[in-house]
């Protein structure tokens, strides 16, 4: 037998493993197996989702409410240097040093706020698309069986396929209707 032909036939074995449907036998890989074909855009379906328009619109939330914080702890600090440097030619040089320190240590400390704050808010994207991914593939898995599917490959990696084989839109459907939003959570 080819390679060709037998990497083929793994293919086909992996992808119908994946898909939950009954693995055939190798001869039957090889010699009369068709796989049946789905393509589904994943681009979109991140895009135009319910769920993951959700998270977009919560992060914009929570990223507005940390930099409405960090920003009055900022012009908290600006104040300080201010006043700071009116004391300046008033205070001792022990003194000014000591308060000069306390301030660059207040900034490192707000520096390092806003970092955890940006962190913070990765995490919490992270956790909800990885959310919005698991329901997604049990959806396409869902679709796949209903439709006698074998095998669906993420549009990137297909160059062309008609449209007849695009599964993005009922994905979108019943993604919408299984998971119409996702809460961000602070532990993600």
């Amino acid at each position: 037998m080819p390679r060709i032909a037998t990497r083929f036939a793994l293919a086909l074995l992996a992808a119908a493993s994946v898909m939950g449907a009954p693995a055939p036998s190798f001869a039957q890989a090889t010699a009369a197996s068709v796989p049946i074909v789905g393509v589904l855009d994943v681009q979109i379906i991140i895009r135009d989702s319910r769920a993951a328009k959700s998270v977009r619109a919560a992060l914009d939330r929570q990223a507005a409410a940390y930099q409405a914080e960090l920003a009055q702890q900022e012009n908290a600090l600006r104040s300080a240097d201010q006043q700071l440097m009116q004391q300046r030619a008033a205070l001792p040089a022990d003194e000014f040093t000591k308060r000069s320190n306390d301030l660059s240590q207040r900034a490192e400390g707000l520096r390092q706020t806003a970092e955890k704050r940006r962190q913070d808010l990765q995490k919490m994207e992270s956790g909800a698309m990885i959310q919005i991914e698991q329901s997604l593939s049990q959806v396409t898995i869902d679709i796949a069986k209903a439709h006698g599917l074998t095998l669906v490959l993420n549009r990137s990696a297909v160059i062309w396929s008609s449209p007849v084989y695009d599964i993005t839109q009922e994905a979108l459907r019943k993604l919408d209707a299984q998971l119409p939003s996702v809460k961000l959570s602070a532990t993600q």
